[in-house]
């Protein structure tokens, strides 16, 4: 029977529209209500007042504070058109002898999609490589959009609730080892269901996935529940992943992380205000591949518009002799380490010591060191590549360099002497490359110093062929020429600076290579040459090491 427009209770809603509802729905309500905005109803609230029996909330609006609620006397229900109602202040509401609504499990399944959604656009980089597609500037696809492993990996679910556990469902299609922490332990069958397994501390949660999915209630139990100690907890290959509340995450807390590595990523369905300032983190937001990089706590904000140099592991370990000399001398600052499989793994105690206690410290294989009043930072890479990974460290490489905002970077390298041919035997053993992005900056003071580039040489020397182009080569120089042929081909400033060597006593080799990078960029106040201007770290007077690191245990 239908019901005569004048029987019809009375609702207040937002608005219709942007923002509000859309004109389908608002049919379907004024079958059975008749209907007033929130706009209209401010104009004569003591008309219309008295006659409201229903709000509808969507979106949070009409927003539910003591001012309305006094002009509706006849109020019987707030009804929420969501799960969350931690916009409403449910207990105030109660005492007025009204009764409020929402809407359990209507979303779950559209809310479990965007969670898998984002996890899976996060891992495989969708959205980077749609922005790179359709950028005019693309000319090629970067290598280091590949992403990381989804099938087979781990995924810690914190709030198990209907949402919860249909997120596990579809982690369960994938293959996925599905973890998860509730406030109470969801019975065995549902376990069994999607093969989870329930963590009573939801540290050992954090520490063990490699995608952390928050879906929780905002309650003043969970506001804040992510934040520094808990982002440190996880693993620095790690993506966050939050269709909670915004507020359940310290944001400035997850910048910081994502600005100094502690974790790869975080894939954002809400944040704190909605929508972020402009200047901030933008909902959906993917980190860059830069995970290699673990900040200590000193570590500076960033690294924009630093200068980065680091060494090639090549023949004489020129590079690494050089970059000791930089560290020791400017007394630079540890800020952070790589952390990467590309590496062989190896730990030893501070190289450059200042006192007893610095030389009890234990230092790793790769190493990030600062001089902030220079703009300078240099990584000391201590330990040779892993057989067959070095086209993976590259990428790493060239992924940190790019994300953390180097205005140039300087490879310090070496290459075979006994290699060269005829041309470069005659004339000074040093040689440079840059890339056309720095080439631009940098052509003035490079001709000023008179350097001599890297010649291209011919695939079978002393013979001419016009069909053949000059390749160039760098023997025993390990990473350089990939590393250097990288940067050219995604436009990343770098200058590589190396020397012609044999092995054996390289360190007058390391004098000659920082003294030629010194004449570039001026790391020293005194512009003499003389060796003992650079300072000797301890560690070289130690033949065969220093013993091994009491910190090892």
């Amino acid at each position: 029977m239908e019901v005569m427009e004048e029987d019809k209770p009375w609702a207040l809603i937002s608005k219709v529209g942007e923002q509000g509802y859309i004109e389908d729905v608002t049919d379907i309500m004024k079958q059975h209500f008749q209907i007033i905005c929130h706009r209209d109803f401010l104009q004569n609230p003591s008309l219309h007042g008295p006659k409201i029996q229903a709000v509808f909330v969507w979106n949070t609006r009409p927003a539910i504070k003591p001012s309305l609620l006094t002009l509706l006397p006849a109020l019987k229900v707030v009804a929420n058109g969501g799960v969350g109602i931690d916009h409403l202040d449910v207990p105030y509401i109660s005492s007025l002898g009204v009764k409020v609504t929402n809407t359990p499990g209507v979303v779950s399944d559209a809310t479990a999609d965007i969670a898998l959604g984002l996890l899976l656009a996060s891992a495989r980089k969708i959205v980077e490589g749609h922005q790179i597609s359709v950028d005019p500037k693309t000319t090629h696809i970067p290598q280091c959009l590949m992403g990381v492993e989804v099938t087979g990996s781990t995924l810690g679910i914190i709030g198990m609730g209907d949402i919860g556990h249909k997120i596990a469902q579809r982690g369960k299609a994938f293959d996925m080892k599905i973890l998860y922490h509730n406030r109470k332990r969801r019975s065995v069958e549902d376990e069994q269901a999607v093969g989870a397994s329930y963590c009573e501390s939801m540290d050992d949660l954090l520490r063990s996935s490699d995608f952390v999915m928050l879906a929780v209630n905002l309650t003043p139990e969970t506001s804040g529940l992510i934040s520094h100690r808990e982002l440190t907890l996880m693993k620095p290959t790690a993506t966050l992943i939050n269709i909670s509340r915004g507020l359940v995450v310290d944001q400035d807390a997850l910048v910081k992380a994502l600005q100094c590595g502690s974790i790869r990523a975080a894939a954002l369905d809400v944040t704190h205000p909605e929508p972020l300032p402009s200047t901030c983190l933008a909902p959906c937001v993917f980190k860059p591949n830069n995970n290699m990089f673990i900040a200590s706590q000193n570590s500076p904000s960033g690294f924009k518009d630093f200068t980065l140099v680091m060494p090639a592991v090549a023949v004489g370990n020129v590079g690494q002799l050089a970059v000791d000399l930089i560290v020791s001398t400017l007394n630079m600052n540890r800020v952070g380490y790589l952390h990467t499989d590309c590496l062989i793994p190896m730990a030893g105690n501070n190289p450059y010591p200042t006192c007893k206690e610095d030389a009890e410290e234990l230092h790793t294989a790769a190493e990030v060191y600062t001089a902030v009043e220079l703009k300078l930072a240099v990584l000391q890479i201590r330990a040779p590549i892993v057989q067959n990974k070095s086209k993976k460290f590259r990428q790493l490489l060239m992924s940190w360099i790019k994300a953390s905002g180097f205005s140039r970077t300087v490879v310090l390298s070496s290459s075979h002497a006994y290699q060269r041919d005829d041309q470069q035997l005659q004339s000074t053993p040093l040689r440079y490359l840059v890339t056309p992005g720095l080439q631009k900056v940098s052509e003035d003071s490079l001709k000023e110093l008179g350097w001599r580039e890297m010649e291209r040489m011919s695939a079978f020397p002393g013979v001419t062929d016009s069909s053949t182009e000059p390749q160039l080569y760098i023997p025993g120089g390990g990473i350089t020429k990939g590393l250097y042929t990288d940067s050219c081909a995604e436009d990343v400033p770098l200058a590589v600076l190396l020397i012609f060597c044999s092995e054996g006593d390289n360190i007058p080799d390391a004098f000659t290579l920082v003294n030629h990078l010194n004449d570039w960029l001026h790391l020293l106040d005194n512009s003499s040459q003389e060796p003992n201007k650079w300072k000797i770290p301890t560690s070289w007077s130690l033949l065969f090491g220093s013993g091994i690191p009491p910190a090892l245990f």
